[in-house]
């Protein structure tokens, strides 16, 4: 637990440290009052298939789903305005009101919805992703739909679609691998791993942050990488109590990768 929950602090405490550089982070509070939203919901028929039965892989854990309701669906990075700067960025929104923002492999996660001012007619999108995007928007979609020019405050961010963004790790070459470790593991109190066979690992905390990694596991420790803002490597001591695992400190139960995929899709 320890590691996992320390680096979800850390990465909240970075959005705070770098929340100067937010597009709009402060909300107008009239305009908040006067709106109705409704929260984006996709009917496409992966949203309507029952747990479990969804195909599991890393790359289909946070991927959108297809909402012709929902403009904003898909992956983003501001190209134009405020938050330009932020050129590293990735900004996920998954048509189901869950957004992420993805800085190498790591993502922050939070929620956004599309709605209707009351008052003004206006579309009207909300979002807080603690920098980047966050506050209360007016929006005016691209007659291609590649882009979405959001305004805060008279301050306006272009946000520009991307089709094929890479915050998940390739497989590595010749990976150390403990096969009684692969598959995904459930804490009981938010902290999900998926350990692959592959040499390419995930965890969920809370439902708040996610990494993808790649690792090796060799004499009873996992070695993982992962980019933020640069190369990073954790090491995890892991050993096994019956067929439960223990990991960094805590013991996780075994679960199909489908239904960590279920839950984690579900917040």
């Amino acid at each position: 637990m320890k590691k996992a929950y320390t680096k979800s602090i850390v990465a909240t405490i970075l959005c705070s440290m770098l929340a100067v550089t937010a597009v709009g982070c402060s909300d107008n509070g009239a305009q908040s009052s006067a709106q109705a939203e409704t929260q984006v919901q996709s009917t496409t028929q992966a949203e309507t298939t029952a747990p479990g039965a969804t195909n599991f892989s890393l790359e289909n854990i946070h991927a959108p789903k297809e909402n012709s309701a929902d403009p904003f669906v898909g992956y983003w990075k501001i190209s134009e305005g405020a938050g330009s700067n932020l050129e590293n960025f990735i900004f996920l929104f998954n048509g189901k009101g869950n957004a992420s923002l993805i800085i190498g492999n790591m993502g922050y996660c939070s929620t956004y919805s599309v709605g209707t001012d009351e008052q003004t007619g206006e579309e009207t999108f909300k979002c807080k992703l603690m920098f980047g995007i966050n506050g209360d928007y007016s929006y005016v979609v691209a007659d291609d739909g590649k882009k979405i020019t959001i305004t805060n405050n008279g301050e306006d961010s272009v946000l520009e679609k991307i089709d094929n963004p890479s915050f998940v790790p390739s497989t590595p070459e010749n990976p150390q691998i403990d096969k009684k470790l692969v598959g995904a593991w459930d804490s009981g109190t938010g902290l999900y791993y998926y350990f692959g066979e592959d040499g390419r690992m995930y965890c969920n905390s809370y439902g708040t942050t996610f990494t993808y990694y790649t690792y090796n596991s060799k004499l009873n420790k996992v070695t993982a990488v992962y980019d933020m803002d640069g190369e990073q490597t954790d090491t995890y001591d892991y050993s096994f109590d019956g067929n439960d695992l223990v990991f960094d400190g805590m013991k996780y139960t075994q679960i199909t990768p489908e239904k960590m995929m279920s839950v984690i899709q579900s917040y």
